[in-house]
């Protein structure tokens, strides 16, 4: 694993550690999780648009912005243009100070890692009654305060299931640990509106376009954890892929893949 850290547009050098910052400190900025596919980033025009929106949602504020483009130059330099990597992109406001800022610039931190896709069917799944997601302002964005999917994740290893489903603080469906969620019934696919405090998916916004593309209806809306246990078919996504799951608290659903929805995560980068 390598890693790459700037102070200032377009400055990135290789570190071997990482210096005190606002982002281990306070958890204050946002992250890209990629793709990088020999040589281009899947969903590249996506992650910049929800960067950006991010950035604004935490007031980061430069008269240059981060580029994704610039990201994918990086990495070529660096890896070459062959090959598949798993990239995070963190932007992180500049200084130190304490809650209050000192500096609303930003700094940017790239970790470039070996690549794996998500697993093609989970085979056990619960619904926590324990952990909430809470909704604010910057709900959808991908920040660095993820203290709930950590504690999530580790209450889903004690249980000893692959995947857990997350509420949102008033017990509306919202997200898996670390993916958006889907399902299906009667033709029908369904989706937690982003109101119910769900990640913005990179992948999660793919596959609605594709979904609207292939004329299948999406519903996007406020859900219970009976409409969920209703359905037919059930799936989570991210920028790795489509997981489909098995069971969720001992009842069975289908896992056959969605025809036209697993060609999204192949080798196309679909820029």
């Amino acid at each position: 694993m390598r890693h790459f850290f700037s102070e200032s547009p377009n400055s990135f050098r290789e570190v071997p550690a990482f210096p005190p910052n606002r982002a281990m400190l306070f958890g204050d900025g946002i992250f890209e999780t990629m793709v990088y596919i020999d040589g281009k980033i899947r969903f590249e025009r996506l992650h910049q648009e929800r960067l950006l929106k991010g950035i604004r949602a935490l007031m980061i504020q430069s008269e240059e912005l981060p580029e994704v483009k610039a990201i994918a130059r990086l990495v070529a330099n660096q890896v070459g243009k062959t090959g598949t990597f798993r990239l995070r992109w963190t932007v992180f406001r500049a200084g130190l100070g304490k809650y209050t800022p000192t500096d609303n610039g930003y700094c940017e931190l790239l970790t470039v890692a070996p690549f794996h896709p998500a697993t093609s069917v989970k085979k056990t799944a619960y619904i926590s009654d324990s952990i909430r997601v809470p909704y604010n302002s910057w709900a959808n964005c991908k920040t660095l305060n993820a203290l709930p999917y950590v504690m999530a994740n580790l209450e889903r290893q004690k249980k000893q299931q692959e995947e857990v489903i997350l509420l949102d603080q008033n017990g509306y469906l919202s997200e898996a640990g670390s993916a958006n969620l889907f399902w299906q019934k009667e033709g029908i696919f369904y989706t937690p509106s982003l109101r119910h405090a769900c990640v913005a998916g990179v992948a999660r916004r793919q596959i609605l376009i594709k979904l609207q593309e292939m004329n299948l209806t999406l519903i996007e809306g406020s859900f219970r954890p009976d409409d969920l246990l209703q359905a037919e078919q059930v799936f989570v996504s991210n920028v790795s892929g489509i997981s489909y799951l098995e069971q969720i608290q001992g009842i069975s659903f289908a896992t056959q893949p969605v025809p036209g929805i697993a060609a999204l995560f192949g080798s196309s980068t679909n820029s």
